[in-house]
C-alpha cells in the first residue's frame, strides 16, 4: 500500500505531500546534512519525484555532493525550515526531512549513512546495524 506523507514548515506558509517510496528512512551524518540543519544529523524520507508536489515560498541552495554532482536543498524562505534535499543522482526521489512531516512519529530511521563523518559529540545517534 502507498503511503501518502504531507508536512510543511514551522511558520505554516509552505507544505508539501507526496507517496513514500518504500525506501527506508536514514539518518545522514555528512557535513552538508550537519551545516544545513545545524546539528549533527539530518534524518530523512524519501518521497516518489512523481508524487510530489509543494506550495508556498520555498528557495532552494544548490552545492555539490559528496557524489560530485549537484544537490539540491529546499528550505521555507520565511522562517528558515529545513524541507526537503534532491539530487541528480537520484532523480527519481526526493527526500523530506522528518521532523517537517505533520506526524513524523510513525517513522524510524533504519540506517546511518556517512557514519564517518559523525561528530564525536553525536556518536550516540548512529544506528546500528
Amino acid at each position: 500500500m502507498m503511503q501518502s506523507l504531507s508536512g510543511g514548515c514551522r511558520c505554516g506558509q509552505v507544505r508539501y505531500q507526496g507517496v513514500a517510496t518504500g525506501g527506508p528512512m536514514f539518518r545522514c551524518h555528512c557535513r552538508d546534512c550537519q551545516q544545513l540543519t545545524g546539528s549533527g544529523h539530518a534524518d530523512m524520507v524519501p518521497l516518489s519525484v512523481e508524487s510530489f508536489s509543494i506550495t508556498g515560498p520555498v528557495k532552494t541552495f544548490e552545492m555539490i555532493g559528496g557524489s560530485g554532482q549537484p544537490t539540491f536543498s529546499g528550505f521555507c524562505s520565511n522562517c528558515g525550515s529545513q524541507i526537503a534535499r534532491r539530487s541528480q543522482r537520484m532523480s527519481d526521489r526526493i527526500y523530506v526531512h522528518a521532523a517537517s512531516l505533520d506526524d513524523p512519529s510513525h517513522h524510524r530511521p533504519q540506517k546511518s549513512l556517512h557514519s564517518g563523518a559523525v561528530q564525536p559529540w553525536d556518536e550516540a545517534s548512529i544506528i546500528k546495524d
